[in-house]
């Protein structure tokens, strides 16, 4: 078995702890480099249960969205609180995964939560169950997107005979 050729090494700045020697991705990287990362995208995730590969336009949606809220200090999260680790849990992800995706101009860095108490306080309360409201849309647009991509990788990965009805449905 050999091993796919090594990606070219990083061309960002260096973060303020030493990275670690492992290849990244361009930013708009969206196509299988070698067969490994083809096999990749194709499952969808990783056999620890987490997504990897291909982002999804939902995906992104809801991503942008939460990096947007997480910026202005409006999300009932804990002060301290870093914006990768945020994201990687509730994209169910790798926090690896996020730094991959938001590289360069959408660099996401080492952003820490901080509460804008102020803010929220200025906010109505149907402002707020509007937002609430938006976000919750588009969790469960990308929660629908990734149901129907498992759906299919079952699908597909079948490949014996019947009519499909023995998938697990």
């Amino acid at each position: 078995p050999s091993k796919p050729a090594a990606a070219p090494a990083p061309s960002k700045p260096a973060a303020a702890a030493p990275a670690p020697s492992k290849p990244t991705a361009k930013p708009s990287s969206r196509i299988a480099t070698d067969s490994a990362d083809a096999k990749a995208q194709a499952k969808g995730r990783r056999e620890n249960g987490l997504r990897r590969g291909k982002w999804t336009v939902e995906e992104e949606a809801y991503a942008n969205r939460l990096i947007h809220e997480f910026k202005l200090g409006l999300l009932p999260l804990t002060d301290g609180t870093t914006l990768r680790t945020f994201l990687s849990k509730l994209l169910n992800c790798d926090p690896m995964r996020i730094s991959k995706k938001f590289v360069g101009q959408n660099c996401i860095g080492k952003q820490v939560f901080r509460r804008r108490q102020q803010d929220m306080d200025r906010l109505s309360p149907e402002d707020i169950k509007r937002s609430r409201y938006e976000l919750a849309e588009l969790e469960r647009r990308f929660l629908t997107r990734v149901a129907q991509s498992h759906r299919s990788a079952k699908a597909t990965g079948a490949k014996g005979k019947g009519d499909g009805k023995s998938l697990g449905g």
